[in-house]
């Protein structure tokens, strides 16, 4: 049943245009719109190929409504969401279906924090999509919209902030990355550059169709494998296609599951962080490395919202989940691979060990996934 609208705190989602087409996310931004009331909602798309309409049906809701729509043009939603925490937007909305087959796409909303809505304000949003009691702006009091260009450079400084980046320059890792000709494709060599590393791009053009399931795991991870075998290359990744997620690819040109990411970030993050939150089905990995850092770990239920609120409620420094989704408050509330990339590059320059060397001391586990089609 995959002709059906999946609608949750984090917008709607669903394969174009048999369950997503443009009256429908006209009216959910309509909705979206209705509710905040007033100000400035930030939007931003991926590359698939129905985005620029499903972003240009939700840009024209928002004006219609009498608010301003800042068009940040095609950036990863995590970019979105560290902007939103500087700048005082309204809200947020992104047309983008991270690891879901291309003929998906989803309308993602994000609180003034850039956050993912949390229950009561969803419920909000939908009793007003519902109802189809939408606020409309007299034609005299339309909204306007005005192009914005993300600051890269901001973004690259907060990350090195993070790290040591004097030793992770110093190391010259070479390491092949993957983005599944995704939204993070086109900002790949600056980040390279910044780090000063030996990068090596596969499915690297924006707006061509995926090469492989846009999910970073072992299974969509043969090609990476065999680059890193034949260029000797320090590791590898995927990404998801608006970059949320990221698995990795040791120096051996095996695959790893993407259930390592967060344990390796916190890590990374040992004697800075408190408190992380993961979800119910995360891997015990992450239990193991919250223990050897220090870290109090708590659990929630699935989802980048809920990961996101109690991470607010609680006061915890990070979050993340099995999918290969990490996030660190202090920098962003959004799941951002680049920022999980930066953490690891600087766990293997502290350590001056591989990635290998690092993942063979955590306990041997048995670990399967199952994906089981669940109808919405």
């Amino acid at each position: 049943m995959t002709d059906r609208l999946r609608i949750s705190v984090s917008g709607i989602r669903g394969v174009v245009p048999d369950a997503l087409d443009v009256e429908s996310a006209s009216k959910f931004a309509s909705a979206f719109s209705s509710y905040m009331e007033e100000g400035t909602i930030a939007i931003c798309r991926d590359f698939r190929f129905s985005s620029q309409m499903l972003q240009m049906a939700a840009v024209s809701s928002i004006i219609a409504s009498g608010l301003d729509c800042a068009d940040f043009g095609h950036i990863p939603v995590s970019f979105l969401q560290f902007y939103m925490q500087k700048k005082s937007f309204s809200g947020g909305i992104a047309v983008s279906a991270g690891h879901n087959p291309l003929p998906w796409n989803a309308v993602i909303l994000l609180n003034e924090n850039g956050c993912y809505l949390e229950a009561s304000e969803g419920a909000e949003v939908f009793n007003i999509n519902e109802a189809e009691s939408f606020q409309k702006a007299a034609w005299n009091n339309l909204g306007q919209v005005k192009k914005h260009k993300f600051p890269l450079e901001l973004y690259l400084e907060e990350l090195s902030s993070l790290i040591d980046l004097k030793q992770i320059r110093k190391s010259k890792f070479k390491v092949v990355a993957d983005p599944c000709h995704g939204v993070v494709s086109p900002f790949l060599k600056a980040y390279a550059s910044h780090f000063n590393l030996n990068l090596i791009t596969i499915n690297n053009i924006p707006k061509k169709p995926f090469p492989h399931p846009p999910e970073p795991n072992r299974e969509n991870a043969s090609q990476v494998e065999a680059v890193v075998k034949a260029t000797s290359a320090d590791f590898g990744f995927l990404l998801n296609s608006d970059g949320s997620r990221i698995s990795l690819v040791n120096e051996k040109g095996i695959g790893l599951s993407e259930e390592f990411t967060v344990p390796l970030c916190l890590l990374s993050l040992q004697g800075k962080i408190k408190k992380a939150v993961t979800t119910s089905v995360t891997s015990t990995w992450t239990d193991w490395a919250a223990e050897t850092s220090g870290t109090r770990l708590l659990r929630t239920k699935v989802g980048q919202s809920a990961v996101s609120h109690m991470m607010e409620v609680e006061g915890a420094e990070a979050g993340g989940e099995g999918s290969g989704s990490f996030a660190f408050l202090p920098f962003s509330p959004g799941y951002d691979s680049l920022l999980s990339l930066t953490l690891i590059l600087d766990l293997m320059a502290k350590k001056e060990k591989c990635l290998s060397e690092i993942i063979s001391l955590f306990p041997k586990l048995f670990h399967k996934k199952l994906n089981l089609p669940v109808p919405p």
